[in-house]
């Protein structure tokens, strides 16, 4: 009595050409998601070298913006540069900038700290640090809304000016 065993072969050929098929199919899905990440990464880095140096701030001016009249639509990101002092006796450790507008104004969402981002920084008596912050902008109806950039107990009055 003999056995055909086709059947068996068939099988594993089967199953090593799916295997290749998904391994081919996840590398391919990999290289799609890095080169989005990537694209969007150097779309930042574009956005952050195109904004402009605050001026130097000092202990008259603790707080300096690279704009004090943000032009943006709703739902956009926006970088704005901050430029912050330390005219106190004392260094300040793992602080950042915080951007806070009126609660009662329709982009008050802002104040959120999901829609804001900044690294912490130390900044020594005496000296300055720059931070690249990033604005979530919300969804809000095109109008002036009038908020403030916040530093330990020192406010910088700015505008943010949602268009169409």
């Amino acid at each position: 009595m003999r056995k055909n065993k086709k059947g068996s072969l068939s099988l594993s050929v089967n199953a090593i050409v799916v295997l290749i098929l998904a391994i081919v199919m996840l590398g391919l899905g990999l290289g799609f998601i890095r080169g989005m990440f990537s694209k969007v990464s150097t779309q930042v880095e574009q956005q952050v070298s195109a904004e402009p140096e605050p001026s130097i701030p000092s202990g008259s001016i603790p707080i300096t913006l690279s704009r004090e009249n943000v032009i943006t639509r709703a739902g956009e990101k926006e970088i704005i540069k901050v430029s912050v002092y330390n005219p106190t006796d004392a260094p300040w450790t793992s602080v950042k900038p915080q951007l806070l507008c009126d609660t009662s104004s329709a982009i008050s969402t802002i104040n959120d700290a999901s829609a804001q981002s900044a690294n912490t920084k130390s900044i020594a008596q005496g000296t300055f640090t720059t931070y690249n912050l990033l604005v979530g902008i919300p969804s809000a109806a095109p109008s002036t809304y009038l908020c403030q950039m916040n530093m330990s107990n020192y406010v910088k009055d700015l505008t943010i000016k949602i268009i169409e």
